[in-house]
């Protein structure tokens, strides 16, 4: 655990009091130690239908990926009930952005749809980043309905989005019926092209999910677009931290045992997230990932999840010469509508945040031009 008072600043982990308010509870770990967590972390974030990223094993992936301590938030009743949830990351950059932090909360608290326990725990949230000497706090979302008012009515500064949702619910035969009419044609091509889907939780199965999107990175450099490729160690530790927990499972449709496309979707409570996918040149000509996205929704479907949210949608998508409308069409040709997932963020030092944003301009360029 974190003991560096620079970081706690009068703030007790566990059974936390004073500048948080009774009831309130903090466990805080750093990138490198082991995870200061409290046993029952994940049942409480099901109990009031929280998020993937709001579990231990997130905790864990995104300390070995991107952030250098995390937070994990937690409201507790008389009898040490979960009222409230919350998981947020802070970052450190290095030199000369130093000492200006970051936090991050993936999803807004967690409080099983009661809006008074979502202002406290938003109020509690801020407070905390206050304490630890954070120059912003944002809230990316997703959240319940009244996630976008609460924060208003709290001073943030709320920014439209929207995220691209499967409803599960309707069984598979009205999700079949869903789909674009092109879409079951290309679902019925990739069988006759000898497309097969297998569902793997190998650590193997990541890797062969980055290669395929090492191609897709390719295709895109030679068109001159952008493709950010993450490293083979945070493919590792997706594996390590969320799928051998059971928070994950990779389809990769194949053709004679060959993988040509995969697809990454995380599974935590009642729902599953697409966050990665890759296909090469054999699986686009062979409909690979229709066959893929087809066998994970309706498996999805029947294990009872009841969505999949599969990214954010693009405000431009639906304009035929954006970029990003060919993944629009093949996202709602399956049956995907877009739900509204509003983004919130305060400064809590105005002055240092510009600070911040002016250095990080000065620093992108000299990072460049050391390669």
């Amino acid at each position: 655990m974190i003991s560096s008072p620079g970081i706690l600043r009068g703030i007790q982990v566990h059974g936390a009091k004073g500048p948080l308010g009774a009831g309130w509870q903090v466990w805080l770990t750093a990138a490198g130690q082991a995870a200061a967590v409290p046993r029952p972390w994940d049942d409480w974030v099901a109990s009031l239908d929280g998020y993937v990223t709001q579990t231990a094993g997130w905790v864990e992936y995104a300390l070995a990926t991107d952030y250098q301590r995390a937070a994990l938030i937690a409201g507790l009743g008389a009898d040490d009930s979960p009222q409230a949830v919350a998981a947020g990351f802070i970052a450190e950059p290095r030199w000369p952005l130093q000492g200006l932090r970051t936090i991050r909360f993936p999803a807004y608290p967690a409080t099983g749809g009661d809006e008074a326990a979502l202002r406290e725990a938003l109020r509690v949230c801020e407070r905390a980043a206050r304490e630890w000497g954070c120059i912003s706090v944002e809230f990316i979302g997703p959240g319940p309905a009244e996630a976008e008012a609460a924060a208003k009515s709290l001073g943030y500064t709320v920014r439209g989005r929207a995220e691209y949702v499967f409803d599960l619910t309707r069984g598979e035969d009205a999700l079949w019926e869903g789909l674009k009419r092109q879409h079951r044609k290309n679902v019925r091509r990739s069988a006759k092209k000898g497309v097969e889907v297998v569902r793997l939780e190998s650590l193997e199965s990541v890797r062969t999910l980055r290669a395929l999107q090492a191609e897709v990175a390719g295709r895109h450099a030679v068109k001159g677009d952008a493709f950010a490729l993450r490293p083979v160690e945070a493919y590792d530790a997706l594996h390590r931290a969320l799928i051998a927990r059971g928070l994950g499972r990779v389809y990769c449709a194949c053709v004679d045992g060959s993988p040509v496309s995969a697809a990454l979707f995380l599974t935590f409570g009642r729902r599953a997230q697409s966050i990665y996918s890759g296909s090469n040149q054999q699986g686009l000509e062979a409909y690979g990932e229709y066959a893929m996205y087809w066998q994970a929704l309706s498996e999805l479907s029947r294990e009872g999840f009841s969505e999949v949210q599969m990214g954010a949608a693009d405000a431009t998508a639906e304009d035929p010469d954006s970029p990003a409308h060919g993944l629009h069409q093949f996202k709602v040709g399956f049956g995907a509508h877009t739900r509204p997932m509003a983004a919130a963020s305060k400064q809590l030092r105005p002055m240092a945040v510009r600070v911040y944003r002016a250095l990080k301009r000065v620093r992108s360029p000299v990072s460049a031009l050391r390669g």
